[in-house]
């Protein structure tokens, strides 16, 4: 490998671990407002929201399908309600692996 390559990929992974490591080490130091702590506990569930909605709703090659082929929906709506009522990971990830494999099982 060139050694123009690996001086590229020390120099991204040091920048991307400043970039995430600053912040943090900043932070860790001063006491936020408390109206920060809260909208800062929203971030995780509005990345998560945006990385898998768009997920159960695309397929076909449309935006939003809805349909009985769309089994990403169709597993979603299990799992969502078990996350809701339980709030327990490991029931959501097992009703939602457990949903699709079911789903994929019998569509042969």
């Amino acid at each position: 490998m060139d050694s123009g390559v690996i001086i590229l990929i020390l120099a991204l992974g040091g920048t991307n671990f400043l970039i995430r490591f600053l912040p943090a080490a900043f932070l860790n130091k001063i006491t936020l407002p408390k109206v920060v702590e809260e909208w800062l506990s929203y971030v995780p569930v509005a990345t998560m929201a945006a990385l898998v909605v768009p997920e159960i709703f695309h397929g076909n090659g449309q935006v939003i399908y809805f349909s009985l082929q769309n089994f990403n929906l169709l597993s979603a709506l299990p799992t969502i309600f078990v996350a809701a009522k339980t709030k327990n990971l490991g029931y959501t990830l097992g009703v939602g692996i457990g949903t699709m494999a079911l789903l994929n099982m019998f569509a042969r």
